[in-house]
């Protein structure tokens, strides 16, 4: 057996068309898949590009135990990182639509990087 790369990651979210329009209209991405599956449950993934072969599903959260979970899922550590080979555009990009960054990139281990809100 041998694993190649992570398929899915799941996000939860408190509300799918805003998780939605974050990721499409302030990071670029575009929609890989969005079905309505059963009455409430609305099956929506996202990614950078569209041959991205790792998707992030936005999953509504739908109890209050899931709603506490919501940008917690990874305690305080960062929870997925993005790889890019032109930071300073990004950066200048995204924040012009509006993202809220933690600082500007700066030199960290293995290479340069920033923190966004989403």
């Amino acid at each position: 057996m041998m694993l190649t790369h992570a398929l899915q990651i799941t996000i939860l979210v408190k509300n799918q068309e805003e998780a939605k329009a974050f990721y499409t209209e302030k990071l670029g991405f575009v929609v890989r898949m969005e079905e309505q599956f059963a009455p409430g449950w609305k099956y929506l993934t996202v990614a950078p590009h569209s041959s991205s072969e790792t998707v992030l599903e936005l999953a509504e959260a739908d109890t209050p135990e899931q709603e506490q979970l919501i940008g917690r899922q990874a305690a305080d550590q960062i929870l997925v990182m993005f790889a890019t080979n032109r930071i300073d555009r990004d950066y200048e990009e995204m924040k012009a639509r509006g993202v809220v960054f933690h600082g500007a990139p700066k030199q960290v281990p293995g290479g340069k990087g920033v923190g966004f809100e989403d």
